[in-house]
């Protein structure tokens, strides 16, 4: 059965995309290396800003271009070695691994609920095994209530700060509005974790329990500057590199603890031990 996750909050800034795109790319991983063989796993894109929508074309472009070309001799010296990455690591995943990434779907709001519609029957045909939602910025915006009544899981990143705080309240209580969904399981987790912090973190931790009854992941995801860079990629999974030598395939916990929350939340809804 066909199970539909989304990492949502109203509140811009504290990584809604940037997490969806990087679970998705994991999740695909570990189902790789578990079962030999890459889920079936859809992205709907259908926040407003289409981020991950933007940066598949930019990777598509990327994994297709000319090394010898005039489109990459324009490159800066940065982009030039950063293309030559991707480029690299995505092809020994896919010769050591026979790896490919998600499929994605864009949700357009301003074509009278047709890409809407479409979403639905994917969702719906269970020819998927998870379907990752990147919802809109707002519960208010075109085709956002349709596509909320189809999720199952809802996890909420939230980010230091009064503001993110009271955004994060303001976003229960709208759900809480809406009624019946489908939602079996909702969380709060920490993006952007600081150690240095700890104290306030488990403060706002405790506030936003109390206040919701809705609890945390364990899971903090730590704040690096990794999400500005190899995390962008749509191709390439943000938790593990291939050596390029010797091809052997490891993690990089040091980089980016994603893989803890992906863990994490497989494990809630009863796809780990």
């Amino acid at each position: 059965m066909t199970k539909v996750i989304s990492i949502m909050t109203q509140k811009g800034g504290v990584g809604k995309s940037t997490l969806t795109n990087a679970v998705m790319l994991d999740w695909c991983f570990k189902d790789l290396l578990r079962a030999k063989k890459m889920p079936k796993i859809l992205l709907i894109d259908a926040d407003a800003q289409a981020s991950i929508g933007k940066l598949r074309l930019r990777d598509i472009e990327i994994c297709k271009m000319d090394l010898e070309s005039k489109e990459f001799a324009k490159l800066n010296g940065t982009m030039q070695m950063a293309t030559k990455e991707i480029r690299m690591q995505f092809e020994a995943f896919v010769s050591q691994l026979k790896w490919w990434y998600y499929n994605i779907f864009l949700v357009r709001p301003d074509d009278n609920g047709e890409t809407l519609r479409r979403a639905i029957q994917l969702i719906e045909s269970g020819d998927y095994d998870y379907v990752f939602i990147d919802m809109p910025g707002s519960l208010y915006q075109e085709v956002t209530a349709e596509l909320f009544a189809c999720i199952d899981f809802l996890f909420v990143p939230v980010c230091l700060g009064n503001y993110d705080v009271q955004s994060s309240l303001d976003f229960c209580n709208t759900i809480k509005g809406l009624g019946a969904t489908a939602i079996a399981e909702m969380r709060w987790f920490f993006n952007k974790y600081e150690m240095l912090k700890e104290t306030k973190f488990n403060e706002i931790e405790r506030e936003l329990h109390a206040s919701t009854g809705v609890p945390f992941l364990k899971t903090r995801v730590r704040s690096s500057s990794f999400f500005s860079s190899r995390s962008s990629s749509t191709v390439i999974p943000p938790t593990y590199r291939i050596n390029l030598n010797t091809l052997e395939v490891t993690p990089t916990p040091r980089t980016t603890n994603v893989g803890e929350l992906t863990d994490e939340i497989r494990k809630l809804i009863k796809l780990e031990n």
